[in-house]
Order: structure tokens, then sequence, then C-alpha cells
């Protein structure tokens, strides 16, 4: 018990995480294992209306605490009543509902680093980022902002996050009171302003090894996907440039597995394309190892993301990916004609259809690429990941306030 009293304190920080089964939430608490692993003594703090437990295992001897509490703070009272008001400008109401919505977190978060005093603070996506970094501006508690997607993204689009433009706004502001910004990948680090690129640090998510199974000999003729079903996914391109190759490859199928939002929609589609007995959407499966193991290509239409962890998983099982040349969080280990097809989203035709096509039709090609994914992944170790989180923390928790 002494040696753990004695130990560095992280504070992992995220809004919501109570049975949510989304790959910010997998980080988390993967994060907080490794860390506990490593030595560290971890808290983990959300937001929850509902105390359900994390859909991931955590370690029993991670400390959860939900800071969720129903009481109001005197600003949150204070800015329903404002928004009762019929001649208050946009920005007074629109700075009123962001008080309404975060300031109770924000309170509680500020009470937990003035009496935990954490050593350091880690804080996942910007919903947290934000009140984490306010909250710890009146503290003496560092905290790193972590950054799970494209910056431009998560800091400039309105569709993501908060549409509010209060929030937006705080997004930036609040990251001159960051101890380190985490990015994915280096290039990353370019969007943000100059005078925190000092603080900017890159570290990329790992590819874990538990999945990993044997792959088959002969693969079968299954074009994979996986991912949240959502628009920034574009499953949608994905059925669509489907439509116009299924009667030419009668024995080929497409599986999509995951769950989302656009879930109805894309059963519609499929269905008014016609390609129902081709098209599969699988829905969650937690033993994609298998899946891996036996598709012949993997594709990813998505419009951006922060990691791609599931094409660097097909990657790393030797399945070749088909992707857009555009899609950062992809295009920085997804290689046309050396670990998959790469394609132009822009252009005249279907450039999707015609990479998938060249695929099925060559499998000398597909095998070739395939047997370069590997090593194409393979800087994405847990010991790498592990070893840049552990020499972070010590770095600033080792600097003098």
């Amino acid at each position: 018990m002494k040696e753990f009293r004695s130990a560095k304190h992280i504070a992992l920080v995220i809004r919501q995480l109570g049975g949510r089964s989304g790959g910010a939430e997998r980080i988390y608490c993967e994060l907080a294992n490794i860390l506990t692993d490593a030595g560290y003594r971890v808290t983990c703090l959300h937001f929850d209306t509902k105390d359900t437990p994390p859909f991931y295992p955590v370690s029993l001897k991670v400390e959860l605490i939900n800071l969720y509490g129903k009481a109001k703070t005197r600003k949150q009272r204070r800015a329903m009543v404002l928004q009762r008001l019929p001649f208050i400008s946009t920005n007074i109401r629109n700075q009123a509902l962001w008080d309404e919505k975060n300031d109770f977190f924000l309170s509680q978060l500020r009470d937990y680093f003035r009496f935990a005093k954490p050593a350091l603070a880690i804080s996942l996506m910007p919903p947290a980022n934000t009140v984490a970094l306010l909250a710890a501006a009146e503290t003496l508690v560092k905290v790193v902002a972590t950054n799970h997607n494209v910056p431009r993204e998560d800091y400039e689009s309105p569709h993501r996050w908060d549409p509010n433009p209060v929030d937006r706004r705080l997004r930036k502001e609040a990251l001159d009171h960051a101890a380190g910004v985490h990015v994915l990948f280096p290039s990353f680090g370019e969007w943000f302003p100059s005078h925190l690129r000092d603080r900017v640090v890159a570290i990329p998510n790992y590819i874990s090894p538990e999945f990993a199974q044997r792959p088959k000999a002969e693969r079968d003729k299954i074009v994979l996907a996986v991912g949240r079903l959502a628009d920034v996914k574009n499953y949608m391109q994905l059925v669509r440039s489907w439509a116009a190759l299924a009667s030419d490859f009668p024995d080929w199928k497409v599986i999509i597995y995951g769950t989302g939002p656009q879930l109805r929609e894309l059963k519609d589609e499929i269905g008014k394309l016609g390609v129902g007995k081709s098209v599969v959407l699988g829905g969650h499966r937690s033993d994609l190892g298998h899946e891996y193991a036996r598709a012949a290509i993997f594709c990813h239409p998505a419009h951006f993301e922060g990691f791609g962890l599931s094409p660097a998983e097909a990657l790393y099982m030797g399945v070749p990916v088909v992707s857009y040349a555009d899609c950062a969080g992809v295009n920085q280990f997804v290689k046309d004609g050396y670990n998959g097809l790469a394609v132009e989203r822009s252009g005249s035709g279907d450039a999707l259809a015609s990479a998938l096509r060249r695929l099925m039709e060559d499998q000398t090609l597909r095998e070739a690429l395939g047997k370069n994914g590997p090593q194409s992944v393979s800087e994405f170790t847990l010991d790498r990941y592990r070893a840049n989180w552990v020499n972070l923390i010590e770095t600033l928790t080792e600097r003098a306030n």
C-alpha cells in the first residue's frame, strides 16, 4: 500500500465512458491499464448520467470516478434564466448554453484537481479537453490534451462535437493551458499555431497482437470493411461502387462490420440497388481476427481518420487495403502499389470500383500487396506506445512548475 501511495498519480479524463464501445473509449481503458501496469496510480474520471460500467475491461487497480451530479452550479442556474429572456443577444445565449452544459463537469474537475493534486491529467478528445484545460488553469495541475482525429476537423468543423460557436472557440483557446498536446502523427501537429508547436507530441496508436490469427492459405473471396456506420466512414460509397461490380463477380461478397446511425440508410440503399445477397451488414463482432484472416481485400473508403486502426489491423494480417489517397490518418501507412491501392477521390469514373475490380481480377497482385502489409505497420507496437507515453509523463512531471 505504501508503494501504491508513493506512485505518481495520473488522472485520465473523458466525457462519457459507460457502456460505450468506440475506439476512443477503448484507447482510454487500455491506456489506464497500461499506465497501471507501468507502476502509476491511475484514476479514471468521467461524466455519465448513469453509472454504467465501461464496455472495455479496466484493471481493478484503477480508480473509477463518475463526476456527474444532478445539482446545478450558480453559473448553470444563471445560464438557465438567461436563456428564457426574450431579448438577449445570440452571443450571450450561446455562452449560456455552454455554461449550462459544461459548468458542473468543469467545477467538479476543478475541485478534484485541487483536492487530489494528480501529477498529470490526460484528457481524451475535445469534449473533455476543453473542460479539463479550463479546470486545470485555476490549479497547478498539468494537462495533456489528446487528439484522436484530424485536428482541423476536431477544432474547426461545425459538424463535429458541439456545434455551439462558443464551444469551437473555447476548444482552441483552452489549448494555451496545455502542458502537452498529443496527436497521432507528426504531420497533424502542423495544424496548431506556432506558439503551441513545441508542446505537440505525436504518439500513434498501436495494433494489438492479441487478435491476430494465422491467415488462411487460400483467402475467401471477401471484401471486408470494419468501422462505425457513420457518414465519415463513407460506406454508402462502398455499397454504390459494389453495385457496379456485383454482377461481374457473383462469387464475391462485401461484409461490413460495425454499428452506428447510418445502419437503416445503408440497409435501404442495399435494397434499392439490389445487392442484398452479396452485401452483408454484420453488426458488432469481437473476434475480428477470424475475419481478417480469411478476407482477400479490405476496403476503407473513409473521408478522414485519426489513425485508421481497422485498415492497420488488416495490413498486419496481410490483407491489401483499398482507400482514398486523401484520407488523412490512413494515407500515413497505406501506400499505393506497395500494400494497397490508394485512389483519387475526385475525377471522372468510380475510382473505388476500379481499384476493387483490379484486385478481384488479379490474385497475384493481391498476394504481393498483402505480403508487404505486416512490415508497413510494424512500428505501431504496444511496447513503443507504452514507452512513448511513459517518456512524456516522466518528462512533464519532472519539470519544475
